[in-house]
């Protein structure tokens, strides 16, 4: 009009702010680098409104060593970590504290939880399956013997730690009922697969 290009106002797209929670569960799943978490860290103190003082305070570290994580002169401790997830409001879950674990420890209980993940899913399971097969008595009896074992009880506290009666538990343990699934669940995961293994194994024919 009027010979005047008209100029249209094109809104910008707004800058998308990332949070410090929401930026840690974006990094969480691939593991975050020493760098990275020092971007959390002061993420954190610009939310909050800390100065370096009231940060260290908060993460429990001196205003030296967060100066020093910053330029990557050293990582931050896996207890100050903690404390970063806790102020961003991150639930304490197992994988979250792993997450917060220098990178050869959590790789280690990663690999340690794969093999418990195997034995379990393998050994102990396929063993479940033989009893509920109707397995030899001596082998049942053997089995609830090795646990009370390896927890270091007798037969009464077995039965209270798997929620049963001590009646429950003798039936079970003489092979004339079947061990519900409810039960098996409460072994598997009042028990570790690391140590349940070992006494499946010499339970079973070496034939």
């Amino acid at each position: 009009m009027f010979g005047l290009s008209e100029v249209v106002a094109v809104a910008k797209e707004p800058v998308r702010y990332l949070s410090s929670r929401s930026k840690f569960f974006s990094l969480a799943p691939t593991g975050l680098s020493n760098a990275q978490w020092a971007e959390l860290m002061d993420l954190l103190r610009v939310e909050q409104g800390w100065t370096d003082t009231q940060l260290g305070k908060h993460i429990g570290i001196s205003i030296s060593m967060i100066r020093q994580c910053r330029i990557q002169m050293r990582p931050l401790p896996p207890a100050a970590k903690v404390r970063i997830l806790a102020a961003m409001g991150v639930e304490m879950t197992r994988s979250s504290l792993i997450a917060a674990l220098p990178t050869a420890v959590k790789e280690a209980v990663v690999a340690a939880d794969g093999q418990s993940s195997f034995v379990r899913r393998t050994l102990i399971y396929g063993f479940f399956d033989r009893l509920d097969a109707g397995e030899d008595a001596d082998v049942v009896a053997g089995f609830f013997d090795g646990l009370a074992t390896i927890a270091g009880v007798d037969l009464v506290c077995l039965a209270e730690r798997l929620g049963l009666s001590l009646t429950e538990l003798t039936d079970l343990r003489d092979g004339r009922r079947p061990i519900p699934f409810l039960v098996k669940v409460s072994i598997t995961e009042s028990f570790a697969a690391q140590d349940m293994g070992p006494l499946i194994l010499s339970l079973l024919p070496t034939a």
